[in-house]
């Protein structure tokens, strides 16, 4: 069925959930598990220099080897990507990249009226994909804690 799985994390707190789906979806179907965190560059250019790409790498590392180890190396096999650019763009040109047959992103609860109406990541992703696409719900993050 899949043979790549796309998951989407950032420094959210779906993002282990997004990531905890991702596996049991990977392990489910025995496939491999790419993670990737975009440094959104559009937004402000100056709000990332080499501290904070360093910090996000060092959170990414952390949230995947949090959920990893809650698998106690029955997990699928990972790669990890971090990359620049706007997340939907990003996210889509880098799952057609690696030929990922499913996208997996963590949905944020806190939107403002502005961010609804303009569209998120999640549903940017979802609109644009070519390929199915599972919305984790900030709920199912409260259900796995703090991995």
């Amino acid at each position: 069925m899949y043979d790549t799985i796309l998951v989407a994390i950032d420094d959210s707190e779906t993002a282990a959930a997004a990531l905890a789906h991702a596996i049991d979806l990977a392990r489910s179907v025995e496939a491999t598990v790419s993670v990737l965190s975009v440094v959104d560059s559009g937004a402000n250019p100056l709000r990332f220099g080499v501290d904070e790409v360093d910090d996000l790498n060092r959170t990414v590392t952390e949230t995947v080897a949090g959920v990893v180890d809650a698998y106690d190396g029955n997990g699928p096999a990972f790669d990890v990507e971090i990359r620049r650019g706007r997340p939907d763009t990003v996210i889509l040109e880098y799952a057609a990249e690696i030929g990922a047959e499913t996208i997996v992103l963590g949905r944020h609860g806190d939107q403002t009226l502005p961010e609804a109406i303009l569209g998120s990541t999640a549903d940017r992703v979802t609109r644009l994909a070519s390929v199915p696409v599972t919305v984790v719900p900030p709920a199912l993050a409260d259900e796995h804690g703090d991995n």
